[in-house]
């Protein structure tokens, strides 16, 4: 059986609930139409735990727009899941249960990092350090470009919360493993952030600490890239 055949009964499933007077949630089909899209030709012993955790850590995060919402996104999978588990011969690796229970409340949270550290660099806007400003109408060099030697005055990647002080933050860099710090996040951004978390990042060096440029998603720890 296929994935996309499962989906297709579990949806008649819930059609005939309909019928019935009741009223399945409304991100059922959305849902799976986004699980199908991810693995379009798959028989169902193809979502395993580790492909599971990629569509909803990763893939959810990068091509959704995060619509359903996150919580609904979950309850339709673990209602999928739970269906299956019941009514198909093919039941799905129990692990696949326990990485939804895993992403509950860190999905919502990458989601919600991404986009608080995205409206504060949106507000900034694109020449919102103060030391560039100052070097910039002074006619001189900032410590912000990127050819002045020494030492490396931008980065980019993907980088993994490694420890937390205050709004002070050091992050490593998943291809080089190189340990950043201290990265400064803006203070309600930090107070979301816990270790693990993994954010698309440009940063440039301003003195001793790094500033964030611009940013990317962020996401749930143990996402794999």
């Amino acid at each position: 059986m296929t994935l996309r055949e499962a989906s297709a009964r579990f949806l008649e499933h819930l059609q005939k609930k309909k019928s019935r007077g009741e009223d399945p949630a409304p991100a059922h089909a959305r849902t799976l139409q986004l699980l199908t899209s991810y693995l379009p030709e798959a028989a169902f012993t193809e979502l395993t735990p580790a492909r599971l955790r990629d569509f909803i850590a990763r893939w959810y995060v990068e091509h959704t727009n995060h619509q359903p919402v996150p919580q609904e996104f979950l309850y339709s999978l673990e209602a999928f899941l739970s269906w299956v588990d019941v009514n198909e011969p093919s039941k799905p690796d129990q692990s696949c249960h326990s990485v939804i229970a895993e992403v509950q409340e860190s999905l919502p949270r990458a989601l919600e990092i991404g986009r608080v550290l995205s409206s504060h660099l949106q507000a900034r806007g694109a020449f919102g350090f103060p030391e560039f400003l100052t070097s910039f109408e002074e006619g001189g060099r900032s410590q912000y470009d990127l050819d002045v030697g020494g030492s490396v005055g931008a980065l980019e990647g993907f980088f993994r919360v490694s420890r937390i002080e205050a709004t002070a933050v050091e992050a490593e860099e998943l291809i080089s493993g190189e340990r950043v710090w201290p990265v400064l996040f803006p203070r309600d951004v930090a107070a979301l952030l816990e270790t693990g978390y993994i954010i698309n990042l440009e940063l440039v060096r301003a003195g001793d600490a790094w500033q964030i440029a611009a940013c990317g998603f962020a996401y749930p720890p143990g996402t794999e890239f």
